[in-house]
């Protein structure tokens, strides 16, 4: 790998989000040199997906660093509660979605990236680059060649490599320079968050609430609850309109447990917009370009589980790139395998998101027949079981594909 303002590596991936590390992460492990970059100049900042699901717990299990990963700052989550109105309709317990891993991690996402990059910076052959925009791609015949942009702002770089990783999230830089399309682009809802003080003796449980305006409660490292407003698309610019005291009357309707903060609003500054965004694309792959992660398949905020299918992506990409370095840029069909691997899990992943967020949605419908009937029959589907077999497949997910025991750090 050479340094300054040209850099020619064998992987070049473009994020440090939880994809990204673990791809490279994983491909140094096997001595691939790994160049990331990364936009944001620290891991400081504020996130949303901070859930790790017991299929992520396996996954770490699989590769030997679930103990590491426990042994920073965390939450374990053992149970969730569906509320009715405000009452408790039903609950379910994480041992009978996932015996093996009976629980969810709630981990900062600054802890956890940090945790990662530690890691790989144990491996010589791995370098990180924060504040690196990319804004362009190196292209010969039609194949990608490296990425070209600018560190701090100002200093320009090339980077020349075998393969290019967008790992860039939902509002990929990659996918747009790569001229990538869409197989699909749903927008269903949008989720205002917010962060409040906890109850008086509360278990840090997950709360799902139906019945008049839907929210979820869930717990956020190390002593807050994180609240969740589920949103008609656009509907938060009205509530903006009508100003903070509106704003502030609404949340103090939703719980009494959060009239202290409606008390407290000054601005808007405490709320962050997120869209319940499903994204597909058609291809995932070109010679020397591979999406992973929200680049290629963007999970909505429904179950929390978009670190968990990006980090999945991300190890299967590991497997298939690793035998196919060094031997000049990476041939779209051996890229392809990633997609052929993991589409049929994505696909199925974002039929039951949608499902699950028509589900909450119609709580609020204008038909009242359908207001009526789903608040009773989610509770139903949880004391039949119905509910906790979707949960399982939705935050346990398929095995993957065994990988190789030389990325385990178990050796």
């Amino acid at each position: 790998m050479n340094y300054g303002n040209e850099v020619t590596t064998s992987v070049c991936i473009v994020g440090g989000g939880p994809g990204g590390l673990m791809l490279g992460l994983l491909l140094a492990k096997r001595g691939v040199d790994v160049l990331v970059l990364e936009a944001h100049a620290t891991f400081d900042r504020e996130f949303r997906g901070e859930v790790l699901q017991p299929s992520t717990a396996r996954l770490l299990d699989q590769i030997g660093l679930l103990q590491y990963i426990l042994d920073q700052p965390h939450l374990k989550l053992t149970m969730g509660e569906l509320l009715v109105r405000g009452a408790p309709a039903g609950a379910f317990q994480f041992r009978d979605i996932s015996r093996e891993y009976p629980y969810a991690i709630w981990m900062p996402q600054p802890v956890f990236l940090a945790a990662m990059a530690r890691k790989a910076e144990d491996f010589p052959s791995f370098k990180i680059r924060m504040g690196s925009h990319v804004n362009g791609l190196i292209e010969e015949d039609g194949a990608v060649k490296g990425v070209r942009g600018l560190h701090d702002g100002n200093e320009p770089f090339e980077v020349r490599a075998d393969v290019v990783i967008g790992a860039d999230g939902r509002f990929s830089v990659i996918r747009k320079l790569g001229g990538f399309a869409a197989e699909y682009h749903h927008h269903d809802f949008d989720i205002i968050w917010f962060v409040v003080p906890p109850p008086p003796h509360w278990n840090k449980t997950i709360s799902f609430a139906l019945g008049g305006q839907g929210f979820l409660m869930l717990p956020k490292y190390p002593d807050q609850v994180q609240v969740g407003i589920l949103l008609d698309v656009d509907e938060w610019k009205h509530w903006r309109a009508e100003g903070v005291p509106a704003v502030a009357d609404r949340i103090r309707r939703l719980s009494p447990l959060f009239k202290e903060f409606a008390d407290s609003l000054h601005d808007f500054t405490p709320f962050f917009p997120l869209a319940g965004i499903i994204h597909l694309e058609k291809d995932w792959a070109r010679d020397g370009l591979l999406l992973i992660g929200d680049a290629a398949h963007t999970m909505s905020p429904a179950g929390a589980i978009g670190v968990n299918v990006a980090l999945a992506t991300a190890a299967v990409a590991a497997q298939e790139i690793y035998p196919r370095v060094g031997h000049g840029t990476i041939p779209r069909e051996a890229l392809a395998r990633v997609q052929s691997i993991r589409e049929a899990d994505v696909r199925t992943l974002h039929r039951l998101q949608r499902a699950a967020g028509r589900a909450i949605q119609g709580t609020r419908s204008r038909n009242p027949v359908v207001r009526w009937l789903i608040p009773r029959l989610i509770p139903l589907g949880l004391r039949a079981g119905l509910v906790p077999r979707i949960q399982r497949r939705i935050f346990f997910g398929v095995p993957l594909p065994p990988l190789d025991s030389a990325f385990s750090f178990k050796n």
